[in-house]
């Protein structure tokens, strides 16, 4: 598969759409179920001029998507993100691909030095991603979210750039 990462378009927005109503997406996020068109472009649109919003395409179509949203103010030196990937293209490098274009920006272009996220514990497909781009789980969060009917657990998760 020919796969090429880009900054996302207003264009996008209905793959991106398809992506997060996905069953896989919804469990492995706090995404909710019947979310609009409009609401998800907006959470999906750039809130800062330094988010870094991306796509991964194939033959036309977005098949993944990430963001990278740096912190203001005594936090700039740190980012989150979110990275999701269509359901028929997962375990195939998409999100190695977003994460490592991701971390690259972060490192080399914003001076972000500690990019940060929580994932559910059971999301094991995540979080072998994660470590291999470096990330530690510094904690776990308990009863952190409500997701299909119970309470489930949080890692909060972290990758402190390498010192030069």
């Amino acid at each position: 598969m020919d796969v090429r990462v880009r900054a996302m378009r207003e264009a996008d927005a209905p793959d991106i759409y398809e992506i997060y109503n996905q069953p896989a997406f919804r469990f492995g996020t706090l995404a909710l179920p019947y979310e609009s068109f409009e609401a998800v472009k907006a959470w999906a649109s750039p809130r800062s001029p330094r988010d870094l919003h991306l796509v991964a395409e194939a033959d036309g179509r977005v098949i993944g998507a990430a963001a990278l949203r740096p912190f203001y103010g005594r936090r700039a030196h740190a980012a989150e993100f979110w990275i999701g990937v269509h359901e028929e293209c997962a375990g195939r490098g998409i999100g190695s691909r977003l994460l490592a274009a991701i971390i690259d920006t972060a490192d080399n272009w914003l001076n972000v030095t500690r990019i940060e996220m929580t994932v559910f514990v059971d999301n094991t497909r995540a979080i072998a991603l994660y470590e291999k781009f470096g990330f530690a789980i510094e904690g776990t969060l308990r009863a952190a979210s409500f997701r299909n009917g119970a309470f489930a657990d949080v890692h909060c998760m972290a990758r402190l750039r390498p010192t030069r």
